[in-house]
C-alpha cells in the first residue's frame, strides 16, 4: 500500500511539464494529468546536475559584474493559483536578473536545443510577475527571457508573451486538468523516462 500515489490536495502542474506539452514534445498527456493528480513514489534517477550547477554560478557571476542583481534557483521558486482552473503552477528558472528597470529571466541549459526549453522561458516570464514569491523581483512586468546554450545565448523578448501563447496555454490546463481521464500513448521514448510505475500504468512498454 505504501507505494499507492497519494492524491494531491490540489491539482499541480510543474511548469516542465508544461512546456513538453506546449511544444507537443510530450504525447502520453495520460501521464501527466496523472502526476497533476497524484503524488506518485520517486523513480531512480542517475542524472548527475554538477555541470549545470557549475555553470548557473558562473552566469550568475557574469552578470553581477555587469551590474545586475542577481536571484539564483532556489530564491526563484514561485507557485500561481489558476483563475479559469482550480490548479496549481509551480516553476523554479535558474536566475533571474535585475538591473534597474531591466528584468531577465535566464534558463542554462547543458544539452541539445529542444522548443520546449523556449516554452519553459516563456512560462516563466508569463508567470513570475503573477507569483507573489517573485511579482516584486520582476517589478510586476513581463519579464525579458534568455536561454543559455554552451553555444550560444537566445534572447526570448517580452512580446511573445502574446495573446496566442496565453490560449495555447489554457487549452493545455483545460486538458491535464479535466476530470475526464485521458489514455495513455505509450512509446519506447516516453515509457523509459516516466515517472509512473507500470503498477500505476499498465500500458508502460518494458524497455
Amino acid at each position: 500500500m505504501k507505494h499507492l500515489p497519494k492524491p494531491r490536495k490540489k491539482q499541480f502542474i510543474w511548469v516542465t511539464w508544461l512546456a513538453k506539452v506546449l511544444a507537443e514534445e510530450k504525447k502520453c498527456i495520460y501521464s501527466i494529468q496523472q502526476l497533476t493528480n497524484y503524488q506518485f513514489p520517486k523513480q531512480p534517477n542517475n542524472y548527475d546536475s554538477s555541470e549545470h550547477d557549475e555553470k548557473v554560478i558562473q552566469r550568475a557571476i557574469t552578470l553581477q559584474e555587469q551590474g545586475f542583481t542577481v536571484y539564483v534557483e532556489q530564491q526563484n521558486s514561485f507557485k500561481v493559483n489558476g483563475k479559469t482552473y482550480d490548479v496549481c503552477v509551480s516553476g523554479r528558472p535558474d536566475i533571474i536578473a535585475v538591473k534597474d528597470d531591466w528584468v531577465i529571466v535566464e534558463d542554462i541549459k547543458t544539452g541539445k536545443r529542444k522548443n520546449s526549453q523556449k516554452m519553459q522561458v516563456l512560462l516563466y516570464m508569463l508567470l513570475l510577475p503573477l507569483a507573489s514569491e517573485t511579482k516584486d523581483i520582476c517589478q510586476k512586468q513581463i519579464p525579458h527571457g534568455r536561454l543559455i546554450y554552451p553555444d550560444g545565448v537566445v534572447d526570448i523578448p517580452t512580446w511573445q508573451v502574446d495573446d496566442k501563447f496565453r490560449k495555447h496555454l489554457r487549452e493545455a490546463i483545460a486538458i491535464i486538468s479535466s476530470s475526464k481521464s485521458l489514455k495513455p500513448k505509450p512509446s519506447p521514448w516516453e515509457c523509459r523516462y516516466c515517472s509512473l510505475s507500470h503498477a500505476h500504468c499498465q500500458a508502460k512498454m518494458a524497455i
